[in-house]
């Protein structure tokens, strides 16, 4: 219908159409109002059309509600090193055990340690090699896990296996020796314990007797020193006795040899006699006292040398005294201190046997293990492949000699997928490293792949917005190693969430002067708003807090023209 109005308007048109340049203006100006009018009778008739308003009903429900950011990205998948981990080294052992808890607690804090015989006390794997005999991969080459990569030579794996067998009975005997340390030490701390423990009772009478015996010390010869000094003031004094009364005596002697001389023996006999008696009398006193005078000097002299003796060894008894006292304070000390001690003392020294002995087991079960580990990745002389995948390179040739840590050769790595998106800076708070993010891609609509947050780039401004993004690395677990390099790839972050909560579409709530509103229908049919309470947004539906309950009806207000 609409094409037949169309050609017959064209028609008439061609008809109308004038042919000279005068009515060809006049064409033009008739044309021009034509569509004038037109176009005003659009206007008016759009304008006259009535807007008619229309409600659609909503319930409002309870569930859980979460803020998304979606952003696009490629797969990309890593490559995986296969390197030879295994621990060839000599068995070294720790060859330090301490014997005797005594020594860890006692006084002296000594700690014998000895070494098991035999065992090196240092060692390395410098002359332990296996050497390559065949290399069965290349690059390019698809692999499964568990297919051989490379052959060692016989007569090396049997060499190396050989030396771990030994490292294994080595360490074995080094951990017998440990237990039966242990057990020397755990007795011996017993009986230091019980010692110490007894110091609580005596250190103090201890103390007091040593002190008590050097103070005795001091007095004795205090005692010596005061009776020399009483037998020096003695003698001094009988000295001085004797003296005077050698000059009482001299003087006696000179009278009477005086008298003698004067007096006439012949006619005055009596008198002389009387002087002569006297003089002789007087003569033997001088004579008796110069001898005691001269043996007091000597008993003097005797003395002052005693006293002087006596005086050296009373001050080496208060010296004694002084440092015995401190020394005897320090072992009181010392001895309290391990009886308050006595438990912790007992401690360290079990616990530094237990811990060399927990040392000598893990060594050993070390050694055992790496018997155990070559004898599971090395079998009958081949290393086979780990993963699966494409090789894309060899690093090892036939001839070469392993050693630890040595990369062997790597491949595409499907467990180790990742996908890098670009992020705004005011979504990057709600995108933290070892945060959960879910990730779509075409080729599997109806799968969801579960990633994590792994690495957050730096600041870069996109040119082309002039907003600040960071680029955000999401490892995904590829189940099934369905994911392959470049694919299309969508990752959502959820950037808040509200659980178990009431909401309602965005649009049904209209806000006035900072309160919110929904419109409900009353039973008579009539519309009215309800004040509510909302609370957070998905973008697509609000939280109500307050004003609403599940199930109700609520309306979605929208506009139609007839």
């Amino acid at each position: 219908m609409k094409e037949k109005l169309k050609e017959k308007l064209e028609k008439m048109i061609k008809k109308c159409r004038p042919q000279k340049g005068k009515d060809k203006k006049i064409w033009i100006i008739f044309i021009v109002s034509f569509f004038l009018v037109m176009a005003v009778s659009v206007v008016i008739i759009t304008v006259s059309k009535k807007e008619k308003v229309v409600y659609r009903e909503t319930q409002v429900i309870k569930g859980n509600l979460a803020k998304r950011v979606t952003e696009s990205g490629s797969v990309d998948v890593g490559t995986a090193v296969q390197a030879f981990d295994l621990d060839i080294s000599e068995f070294t052992g720790s060859g330090n055990f301490t014997f005797g808890a005594g020594n860890a607690g006692s006084q002296d804090g000594g700690m014998m340690m000895g070494m098991v015989q035999g065992i090196s006390d240092s060692g390395n794997s410098g002359n332990r090699q296996l050497e390559i005999e065949h290399v069965y991969v290349e690059a390019g080459q698809e692999i499964e896990a568990g297919t051989p990569i490379l052959k060692l030579t016989k007569e090396s794996v049997e060499g190396i296996r050989t030396e771990l067998s030994q490292d294994a009975i080595d360490a074995e005997l080094v951990y017998q020796q440990a237990l039966t340390s242990q057990k020397k030490t755990d007795a011996e701390a017993e009986g230091e314990f019980k010692m110490n423990s007894l110091y609580e009772a005596y250190s103090q009478a201890e103390y007091d007797e040593t002190v008590s015996a050097l103070t005795e010390a001091v007095e004795e010869a205090e005692e010596t020193l005061t009776e020399t000094e009483e037998e020096l003031a003695d003698a001094q004094e009988e000295l001085a006795e004797k003296e005077a009364l050698l000059t009482e005596e001299k003087k006696v002697l000179e009278n009477a040899l005086f008298t003698m001389e004067g007096t006439d023996k012949e006619n005055a006999l009596y008198w002389w006699i009387i002087a002569y008696q006297t003089a002789d009398d007087a003569q033997e006193m001088v004579d008796t006292l110069e001898d005691e005078i001269e043996q007091l000097k000597e008993d003097i002299e005797e003395f002052g040398e005693k006293k002087a003796e006596n005086e050296t060894a009373l001050a080496l008894a208060r010296k004694e005294l002084e440092s015995g006292e401190i020394t005897a304070r320090g072992e009181r000390d010392k001895r309290d201190y391990y009886a308050g001690n006595a438990q912790e003392i007992y401690d360290v020294a079990t616990e530094q046997s237990a811990f060399e002995t927990e040392t000598a087991r893990e060594e050993y079960e070390n050694a055992a293990g790496k018997l155990e580990e070559f004898d599971s990745l090395i079998i009958e002389q081949v290393i086979s492949a780990e993963n699966s995948g494409v090789v894309t390179e060899v690093y090892v040739s036939k001839g070469d000699y392993l050693t630890q840590n040595m990369d062997l050769l790597s491949l595409n790595n499907y467990d180790e997928v990742t996908i890098t998106v670009s992020v705004e800076e005011d979504d990057l708070e709600k995108v933290a490293l070892g945060n959960t993010a879910n990730v779509t891609l075409a080729a599997f609509e109806d799968e969801v792949f579960t990633g994590t947050v792994t690495e957050i780039g730096d600041a870069e401004i996109d040119s082309n917005t002039n907003k600040t993004m960071y680029s955000v690395t999401v490892t995904v677990e590829n189940t099934g190693n369905v994911l392959y390099q470049d694919m299309t790839a969508e990752v959502t972050f959820v950037t808040g969430e509200a659980s178990e909560v009431l909401y309602v579409p965005v649009r049904a709530v209209t806000e006035e002067d900072g309160a919110a509103y929904v419109k409900v229908r009353e039973d008579g049919g009539a519309i009215v708003r309800k004040k509510v309470t909302a609370g957070f947004t998905d973008g697509i539906n609000i939280e109500i807090k307050e004003g609403l309950s599940e199930g109700e009806t609520v309306l979605i207000e929208s506009k139609a023209k007839d």
